[in-house]
């Protein structure tokens, strides 16, 4: 049971049509505050347009997303910016940035804090890359540094005493471009800050694997609409897995690092 009144994200029977062209239907499903789901479904079936959505990014069509209890259509930028994050499948075009610089981007408007900087890179392990050329990264270690521009982004300053607020982190496909020892330590940092700091977070894969090992929920998308909404555990089997990505799908052990 969640310790909040009210879950941090409310989704309720939201559409998105763009052109003519409806990407998402009647979606609904919530979540509370330091839980992890997982958004799976074939190329197509709307995981990015619900991501959009949910970071404020794109209108609905129809339906209604909360956040803490108010319309996410009521929050400023600002402040929307302060509480979620996004992190996209595919890295930015690189700036000529340091790899710290870049990060501190995470809050563009605030006065630098460098050591907040230094402990979200080296949180996501990143630390040795500090001075060094964005652009010169791989698109694995670019990811993981963007990893640690959200951290900073809505991380408190390490010299507040103001207590955490509750935060949305979105991840459309964090493990991509990673070696499985990467993806494991990735996975792992998601869930650890997921606990830890009381984030909700909403992360997409194509890899039934990585919802087995860190998701408590699971929501399967087939064009559009909920296929399955559940705990990890109820949602993931073979049967909603084959019909999420129409063939069929055989579950293996969840890999696990040791």
């Amino acid at each position: 049971m969640s310790a909040w009144a009210i879950p941090l994200l409310t989704v309720d029977a939201i559409s998105v049509r763009i052109g003519g062209t409806l990407l998402l239907r009647d979606v609904t499903f919530a979540l509370d505050s330091g839980k992890v789901l997982a958004l799976l479904g074939a190329n197509g079936a709307g995981k990015s347009t619900l991501m959009a959505a949910l970071a404020g990014e794109l209108p609905l069509t129809s339906g209604r997303i909360e956040f803490d209890g108010l319309p996410l259509a009521t929050w400023t930028a600002a402040a929307l910016a302060g509480r979620r994050a996004l992190n996209a499948s595919e890295p930015p075009v690189p700036f000529a940035l340091s790899v710290a610089d870049y990060v501190a981007l995470g809050q563009p408007f605030a006065a630098l804090d460098a050591e907040a900087v230094a402990a979200a890179l080296a949180e996501c392990h990143a630390a040795e890359w500090r001075g060094r050329d964005y652009a010169t990264l791989s698109l694995g270690e670019q990811m993981r540094v963007q990893l640690a521009r959200s951290l900073y982004q809505l991380g408190r300053p390490l010299s507040s005493t103001e207590p955490q607020s509750r935060c949305l982190w979105l991840l459309d496909e964090p493990c991509a471009h990673l070696d499985m020892a990467q993806r494991h330590f990735v996975l792992t940092l998601i869930a650890r800050i997921a606990r830890e700091r009381e984030w909700a977070v909403v992360f997409s894969t194509h890899d039934p694997m990585e919802a087995q090992l860190i998701a408590d929920h699971a929501l399967l998308l087939r064009k559009g609409e909920v296929l399955a909404f559940a705990e990890a555990n109820e949602a993931l089997t073979e049967a909603n897995l084959s019909a999420c990505y129409g063939r069929s799908v055989a579950l293996r052990p969840a890999f696990v690092a040791v």
